[in-house]
Parts: C-alpha cells; sequence; structure tokens
C-alpha cells in the first residue's frame, strides 16, 4: 500500500489499520444521524398524535356545552 500520500512503507500495515478506524468510525457516525432522524420523526408524530387528540377532546367539550340536551346527561366530574 505504498501511496504517495504515505512516504513511510515501514507503516503500511498501520495506515490499514487507520483507513479500516476511519471507515468503521464514518458507519458508526451515519447510523447515529440515521438514528436521531429517526427518533425525532416517532417524536413529531406522538406530538401530532397527542395534539390531535386534545384537540378532538376540545371539539366534544364544546359540542357538549352547546346542546343543552347532552349537557344534562353528561356528568360535571
Amino acid at each position: 500500500m505504498n501511496t504517495p500520500e504515505f512516504p513511510f512503507p515501514q507503516y503500511d500495515e498501520v495506515e490499514s489499520y487507520i483507513r479500516r478506524a476511519r471507515l468503521e468510525r464514518s458507519v458508526f457516525v451515519g447510523e447515529a444521524f440515521a438514528s436521531a432522524v429517526v427518533a425525532i420523526a416517532r417524536g413529531l408524530k406522538a406530538l401530532g398524535r397527542h395534539l390531535a387528540q386534545g384537540l378532538d377532546a376540545e371539539a366534544d367539550r364544546r359540542a357538549i356545552e352547546a346542546d343543552v340536551f347532552l349537557k344534562r346527561s353528561v356528568g360535571r366530574y
């Protein structure tokens, strides 16, 4: 592996270890980034679900307050 950028032939074996370590680090960083993106997407989906449930509950509450007959049938607490 005597390349022009690495002029020490006695360190060819070490150079291959370094290259392999860099590749492994690149794979690790890529997987960590992908995992972070997936986690953020899942969190945003969960947040959207919770907001939608809150809006649905608020719409139900307003419907109950608007309907006199339904308001009597639903307990206060």
